[in-house]
């Protein structure tokens, strides 16, 4: 085989990219990293459940074992003594994935550089190659975690603002996780709290819909709710967050093809189809990559989710576009009836039966059923 600069391309250096390369870093196998951005900025947060370490742990900005739900003046609350509700800044996050990347000798981190045209494996058993804004690139490998740049389609749409205020205004033991808005015909609103202390709190306003909503409606919508937790006084607003995140069902079809290739991030399908939580389901994607490129294998499977975990969210989530008015109704229901910890098992991407009978159980039986039979 022909010379080739890389045994792994990373294309995107993002919280999937950067994930794969820390895991890569020190391994012997020779990684580049091709990132467009020059700086990064400490601009979101990602929460989850926790269910397993990873190598970011250390930048856990804060944690929750209490988090609730609620509707039409009702609220459902949930607890847990074995999981916590964590949230990892991505600043704290690149400056580790940096620095980790720095220091390994096999990983050469390309900022400012973009792919220009996209990779081709001229021969089965010759590298790849793309072209970039420095130049050409040759590569073993390559793992595509670039944004999929989707801005339409069924998905989850939000904008939110991290601010202080002047006095007590919130609970940091307990996530107010779904305050949902009266129920409408085209799609799910919610309001979603993560309360980093008494005073200081990310104010979130999040659509579940097939169309994004207009910028100026999120911040009108999202204006009027901080001014309601402010009491109308004034507040700092520290930093803002937007973002789309597709909930779609990936493709079921073999994932061996092409050769040493793979999608992986959100554009391989690590967002959850039926919620939109990905953060853990990329740390995830990344150990089964990690493992796969040490082994040497030509066929790289990144598929997180077995066919009966796909058709459930399949018609979760077709319930949920033609009938997003029982959206409300159908996610308190799962917060009031799941078993501890077992729905939390399940949004994090626990395949095991009992987490997925607990589920199914948890949901009025009728909606689903006509959606399996006539869907």
């Amino acid at each position: 085989m022909a010379a080739i600069d890389a045994d792994v391309a990373i294309l995107g250096g993002g919280c999937a990219g950067l994930s794969l390369a820390v895991r890569l870093a020190g391994s012997g196998v020779r990684v580049t990293v091709i990132e467009p951005r020059l700086e990064y900025e400490d601009d979101r947060v990602w929460s989850f459940f926790r269910t397993r370490p990873d190598p970011f742990t250390a930048c856990v900005r804060a944690s929750w074992s209490k988090w609730h739900v609620s509707s039409g003046g009702v609220t459902v609350p949930r607890r847990s003594d074995r999981l916590r509700y964590e949230s990892v800044s991505s600043g704290a996050f690149y400056q580790l994935a940096l620095q980790i990347c720095h220091a390994a000798p096999n990983i050469d981190l390309r900022l400012g550089t973009s792919v220009l045209v996209d990779p081709r494996l001229p021969a089965m058993h010759g590298p790849w190659r793309m072209e970039t804004s420095a130049g050409q690139l040759t590569s073993r490998y390559v793992i595509d975690t670039r944004p999929t740049g989707r801005t339409s389609g069924y998905g989850q749409s939000f904008l939110g603002q991290e601010i202080r205020v002047g006095f007590d205004a919130f609970d940091p033991e307990d996530v107010p996780m779904m305050c949902f808005a009266a129920p409408r015909p085209d799609r799910v609103d919610f309001l979603y709290i993560l309360p980093f202390a008494r005073n200081e709190a990310l104010v979130e306003v999040t659509t579940f819909g097939a169309e994004i909503p207009d910028i100026s409606e999120h911040r009108r919508w999202l204006e009027c709710e901080i001014a309601q937790l402010a009491r109308g006084q004034s507040y700092d607003i520290l930093r803002e967050e937007r973002a789309f995140i597709p909930m779609v069902l990936p493709q079921s079809g073999a994932p061996i093809a092409p050769a040493r290739f793979a999608h992986a991030g959100l554009r391989g399908g690590a967002a959850r189809p039926s919620t939109g939580y990905a953060y853990q389901r990329i740390q995830q994607m990344a150990d089964l990559c990690t493992a796969q490129i040490l082994r040497g294998v030509d066929g790289i499977d990144l598929r997180l989710d077995s066919p009966v975990t796909r058709f459930m969210d399949g018609v979760f989530l077709r319930v949920l576009q033609r009938r997003p008015d029982r959206g409300p109704a159908l996610f308190s229901a799962l917060f009031r009836n799941a078993p501890a910890d077992r729905l939390e098992r399940f949004l994090s991407g626990s395949t095991a039966p009992i987490d997925r009978v607990s589920v199914m159980a948890s949901l009025p039986p009728a909606p689903f059923l006509r959606e399996v039979f006539t869907g």
